[in-house]
C-alpha cells in the first residue's frame, strides 16, 4: 500500500466518524422538530418536513464543517482550507444535499407511508457518499484539484 491510500483511508474514516457525530445531532434535532411542527402544520407534511430538516441541518452543518475543515480536510496541511473559500462552496454542497433529503423523505412518507424519522436516517445514508466526494473534490480540495475536477 502506498501513503496516499492510507491516507485517503484515513480521511474516509474520520470522515465517516465526522457524519456520524453531525448525524446524530441533525437526526436528533429534526425527530424533536418533526413532532413539534406536527400541530402548527396540520396537513402541510411537506412544509413540515422541509422546515425541520433545514433548521436541523442547519445546527449539524455547524458542527460537521468545523470537523471537517480541521480534522478532516486541513489535516495533512499546515493550515486548513481557507474558510473565504470553503465555506460558500460547503454551504451550497450541503443545500443541495438538504434539497435531497428533504425530497427523499418526503416521498417515502408520502408514497410509501414510512415515518418521516425512520426515513431520514436511510435516505441521509444514500446521500453520505455524495456528500464525502462533493467535500474532498470540490469544496476543501486545494485549488489546483478543483481545476482539474472543473476540467473533467
Amino acid at each position: 500500500m502506498n501513503t496516499q491510500t492510507i491516507t485517503s483511508r484515513a480521511r474516509f474514516a474520520l470522515f465517516a466518524c465526522s457524519s456520524l457525530v453531525s448525524t446524530g445531532v441533525d437526526q436528533l434535532v429534526a425527530g424533536i422538530l418533526f413532532s413539534l411542527l406536527r400541530e402548527t402544520f396540520g396537513e402541510a407534511d411537506f412544509l413540515r418536513i422541509l422546515l425541520a430538516s433545514i433548521m436541523a441541518r442547519c445546527v449539524s452543518m455547524a458542527v460537521n464543517y468545523a470537523i471537517n475543515r480541521r480534522m478532516v480536510f486541513g489535516k495533512d496541511q499546515e493550515v486548513a482550507p481557507c474558510k473565504r473559500e470553503s465555506l460558500p462552496r460547503y454551504v451550497l454542497l450541503e443545500a443541495a444535499i438538504l434539497s435531497l433529503s428533504s425530497m427523499g423523505v418526503w416521498i417515502a412518507h408520502i408514497g410509501f407511508g414510512i415515518l418521516e424519522w425512520q426515513a431520514k436516517p436511510v435516505v441521509d445514508l444514500a446521500l453520505f457518499f455524495l456528500n464525502y466526494t462533493g467535500q474532498r473534490k470540490w469544496v476543501f480540495a486545494d485549488r489546483g484539484a478543483r481545476k482539474q475536477v472543473a476540467v473533467a
